[in-house]
């Protein structure tokens, strides 16, 4: 490289570079205003950078110094890049191209041909696959039109090996061959990257055929836009023009063999094609003013990233390199490395070198990662002091809270009587449904909806409602109301779809003072949401008619992808930026975040409709030139003078491997004898270890209530006695402090459910005088049944999963009933009873209520119907199951006043468990004591509740939750209020 005396004096082509590390856009800024003395002069410049925030950037780097007339500065973008514009002054020659068909046209209208062209959507059903397939197909089009190549050659490329694969892919493929250039034409329209290539090849033309009289300067990029080159190769060899490229690796550069040898992942490989582009030996590349020699870290970037097939000799480059090596020091110089063992980890790392940036005056700090999620982490954790970073990648418009809010009512609108998504949606912030009060109202409705979904009819469901709690009526007017706007048909044009889902919002959005539509598009998200779907909405009759069953996940796809930005309160010295962002951009501190495999550099992205091979054939780039261009981005950031690398070992849970680059980085300083040189793990952890630190920790371990014994419950019944043995917690929450648990939302019909059902019938049943042998016997259960589900309210939807298995309990109890008429004697169903015993600090009352009691010859057998699975005879034994045998403690005290009365005193002569639903017949489907055994058994219970009633009436015995291990319920019903997660994983994380 060298030096010329004058920028614009040198001979053309003008082909300079800034070294990786510098700030390339003040250097750029300081040297344009050094050589264009005369300011007007440099007002008709043009400068030409890769992005908008470049240009930004640049326009703020000219105004250093004082006030100053600023060129002429546009952004060109790359074929990476989402930010590609030329400008709205692009010249008059640019009337004959068409405009360009908007990004929300494109893929509408490319989801209809696909939804029309392929199989896998009959009919338009998955209106979301065919968005998500537009976004490959829209990805091809992109690298076609971009690449410049003749979409005809797509027809040519038939593999011999997979000919009858390739031709049902090229029966789809021609939406790209035919179908889209087709409705372009049509339209009089433009795809946007066909367009761009049109636009910068005017603007070279004009250049060329009457070059500016004021100086033209392309700076910061690489020119991997094929239109792009062509005007870089223009504008290097203008009168007053120049190329001005970002960290050419000198040291790779004076390496012939290294040069020839680097492939499309190497990040000088964009730099290398840019300079075969314009026509330009890396030698001839000058230095820009102010680049002085190479720093030393520059030599060591360029080994540690040197060409695979060039490494030949590395391990012996990188020998010659030590720890006492005043240049290897001097590389080393800012340079740390941060390897957290998770994500959170590493943002708390991130988090506190962007608070160390801000307790030094004017110092500046940028984080720069591809990992978006790294970067929301980041910025949550800096709120906690109060600060606000700019993330470049902005919040995604779903994860907003106007985005989710219109999500919940979408999904509403096709499913209104599910009590979870109506829920949800009141329960929103957004959901105000016409009070300026809503929440009483939707508290109410809360509860009224809890327990199993009756019904699938919203209808029937806001009649019941309303005619069990008046005071939520209103609520439930403007429910339906906003119900009312959904289309009833079974297809449905997209658009009205659309009109209905947003005036449904607007109506729900409502309060009684504000209308709608003023809350829900209001601010930064409501603006960005706004824009959006209004563009969706222009562009949607090119969706046509779908089933509104599928529209919320299709419109989850229609604004998947957008998001929202607003930085008008971020901090000035701080940001979080993505690669692209950050090209071009330097501050005082750089951290390189998400350093992992995968990550940075991302895997190479699988091309959907094109091999290796194919993409080769046609022309389109190596899928490695990503790789290379995130490679060069990585080099070029890596150079600051203090740079942060940093990774977590775990990512999402799993091992992460690092990054390609970190792992060479940390083999030279292994090979230099400076293995850990640069480590701030530790430092970083300790700190935040500190920040999260409390100035005083109490340790609260698992609760223990000891109420007075005046509060502690005197009556129970059998079943609470064996939820005090279990779960003590359980009694004192609901005896105690009289609280009971809310019955799940949407709440499935599972066996417990039916059990209640089956118990109600066999009880109606056994009262009803039916004879179990006549004809009409189980024409009446059936009947008890339907009656008793739609009480419940399961319809015939609900019951017919369960039907054959209801009917095989029906026709169980039908032979029970049979046996127990064949047998004689008294039978007693859900009978009530209770005793009064002398135990502990007074009298204790038990209270049962049993599903049957067979009496026969003053001997009472006590039976308990179950749905799910039976106690065994040894934790009846155990006394861990004592509500037959504390029913048998009742009978013989007497305590059964119906039994007493029909058949006077009589002595218990067993107790079976029996199952009801889903019996085997295989003999297991009973547990059952009889004669001395259930006495022994029932002694044994009476002696286990006394000393339990003893126990409990000591003030100092707590109420511990879930105690024994062997009996844990995985979900208790008060475990919330226990903390039970809480403490049982502190004890679990001991062990």
């Amino acid at each position: 490289m060298s030096r010329a005396p004058g920028l614009f004096a040198a001979p053309a082509p003008r082909v300079y570079s800034i070294d990786a590390g510098r700030p390339f856009l003040s250097d750029l800024a300081d040297a344009l205003k050094e050589e264009i003395a005369d300011p007007f002069r440099l007002a008709a410049s043009q400068i030409f950078v890769p992005t908008r925030r470049a240009a930004s950037a640049l326009a703020e780097a000219f105004a250093q110094g004082g006030p100053s007339l600023l060129p002429r500065i546009k952004a060109l973008g790359d074929v990476d890049e989402d930010e590609l514009f030329l400008g709205a002054d692009a010249g008059a020659d640019d009337a004959d191209i068409a405009p360009a068909v908007s990004d929300v046209e494109r893929r509408l209208v490319l989801a209809r041909f696909i939804s029309a062209a392929e199989e896998q959507f009959p009919g338009q059903a998955s209106w979301a696959a065919a968005l998500a397939a537009a976004e490959e197909v829209a990805g091809l089009l992109d690298s076609l039109y971009t690449e410049e190549i003749d979409f005809a050659r797509l027809r040519t490329l038939a593999p011999v090996d997979h000919a009858e694969h390739w031709a049902v892919l090229l029966k789809f493929l021609k939406v790209v061959t035919d179908v889209w250039p087709a409705y372009l034409g049509a339209q009089g329209l433009e795809d946007p990257a066909r367009r761009r290539a049109l636009l910068i090849d005017a603007q070279g033309d004009r250049f060329a055929m009457s070059p500016p009289a004021a100086p033209i300067v392309i700076a910061g990029t690489t020119g991997s836009v094929p239109a792009v080159a062509r005007l870089m190769k223009i504008v290097a060899r203008l009168p007053e023009g120049a190329v001005v490229l970002p960290g050419l690796d000198r040291a790779l550069c004076a390496d012939a063999r290294g040069w020839e040898l680097m492939d499309d992942g190497h990040p000088q490989a964009g730099v290398r094609a840019a300079l075969a582009a314009i026509g330009v030996a890396p030698g001839k590349v000058r230095f820009w003013p102010r680049s002085g020699e190479p720093a030393p870290r520059l030599n060591m970037i360029s080994l540690a990233l040197r060409p695979a097939a060039a490494t030949d000799d590395w391990l012996a480059l990188v020998g010659r390199a030590t720890k006492d090596d005043p240049h290897f020091a001097a590389a080393l110089k800012g340079v740390s490395f941060v390897e957290a063992p998770h994500e959170e980890a590493e943002a708390a790392a991130i988090a506190l070198l962007f608070r160390e940036a801000l307790e030094t005056a004017r110092l500046t700090a940028m984080l720069v990662t591809p990992d978006r999620g790294l970067g929301r982490r980041v910025a949550a954790r800096m709120r906690r002091w109060g600060v606000i970073v700019e993330d470049s990648g902005g919040v995604p418009l779903a994860s907003t809270g106007i985005g989710g809010y219109l999500r919940l009512v979408a999904e509403w609108l096709v499913a209104p009587a599910d009590p979870l998504r109506l829920i949800a949606l009141t329960r929103h912030p957004l959901a105000s449904c016409g009070s300026d009060n809503p929440l009483s109202a939707i508290g109410r409705l809360d509860r009224r909806l809890r327990g199993p979904q009756t019904t699938d009819d919203f209808g029937k469901l806001a009649n019941g409602l309303a005619a069990l709690d008046s005071s939520i009526e209103p609520l439930i007017e403007t429910l339906r109301q906003a119900r009312s706007l959904w289309p009833k048909a079974e297809r449905a044009e997209a658009a009205d779809l659309i009109d209905a889902h947003l005036a449904a919002a607007e109506a729900l959005a409502a309060t009684a003072s504000r209308e709608g539509a003023a809350r829900l598009w209001r601010g930064a998200e409501g603006d960005a949401a706004s824009r959006l779907l209004a563009d969706i909405r222009a562009q949607a009759p090119a969706l046509g008619a779908i089933d509104p069953a599928n529209y919320p996940e299709a419109f989850v796809q229609l604004i998947s992808g957008a998001s929202v930005r607003s930085a008008d309160d971020a901090h000035p010295r701080l940001a979080i930026l993505g690669p692209l962002e950050a090209r071009l951009q330097s501050a005082d501190i750089v951290i390189l975040g998400g350093l992992n495999e995968g990550v940075w550099p991302s895997d190479p992205r699988i091309d959907a409709f094109l091999s290796r091979q194919m993409r080769e054939s046609v022309g389109l780039p190596s899928l490695e030139r990503r790789i290379g261009l995130s490679a060069h981005d990585f080099a070029q950031l890596a150079a600051a003078p203090r740079v942060v690398f940093t990774r977590a070992r775990l990512s999402d849970g799993a091992p992460a491997r690092p990054s390609r680059w970190i792992v060479r980085f940390k083999n030279i300083l292994k090979g230099a004898g400076a293995e850990g040189a640069g480590d701030a793990t530790a430092h970083l952890a300790a700190l935040a270890l500190a920040a999260d630190r409390p100035a005083r920790v109490v340790p609260v371990g698992s609760p223990a209530p000891r109420p007075p014994l005046a509060a502690r419950p005197r009556r129970l019944s059998v079943t609470e006695i064996e939820t005090l043995l279990r779960d003590p917690y359980s009694i004192y929450a609901r005896r105690v402090l009289d609280l009971k648990p809310l019955d799940p939302l949407g709440e499935p019909l599972d066996r417990r459910r039916f059990g209640i059902v089956l118990h109600a019938v066999f009880e109606k049943f056994s009262v009803s005088g039916v004879d179990p042998d006549s004809a009409g016997a189980r024409g009446h259960l059936d009947a008890l049944l339907a009656a008793e589900a739609g009480r419940s309210g399961m319809d015939a939807a609900f019951l017919a999963p369960w039907r054959a298995r209801l009917g095989a309990a029906l026709a169980w109890f039908l032979r029970f009933e049979r046996e127990a008429k064949r047998r004689g004697g008294l039978s007693f169903a859900e009978t009530p009873g209770e005793a009064t015993f002398a135990v502990g600090a007074g009298a204790f009352t038990l209270a049962v209520k049993t599903d049957r009691i067979l009496v026969e010859n003053g001997g009472a057998t006590i039976y308990d119907y179950k749905s799910g699975s039976l106690p065994t005879l040894s934790q009846i034994e155990a006394a861990f199951n004592p509500q037959l045998p504390l029913s048998a403690l009742i009978l013989e005290k007497g305590g059964f006043a119906q039994v007493s009365a029909a058949a006077g005193d009589v002595a218990v002569r067993g107790f079976v468990y029996v199952k009801s639903l889903n019996r085997k017949e295989d003999g297991k489907d009973e547990t059952r004591a009889e004669g001395d055994d259930a006495r022994r058994i029932v002694a044994e219970a009476e002696a286990a509740f006394s000393r339990l009633i003893e126990t409990y009436d000591d003030p100092d015995t707590p109420y511990l939750s879930q105690p024994r291990p062997q009996f844990l319920h995985k979900y208790g019903k008060f475990d919330v209020l226990a903390r039970r997660r809480e403490w049982a994983v502190e004890k679990d994380d001991e062990a």
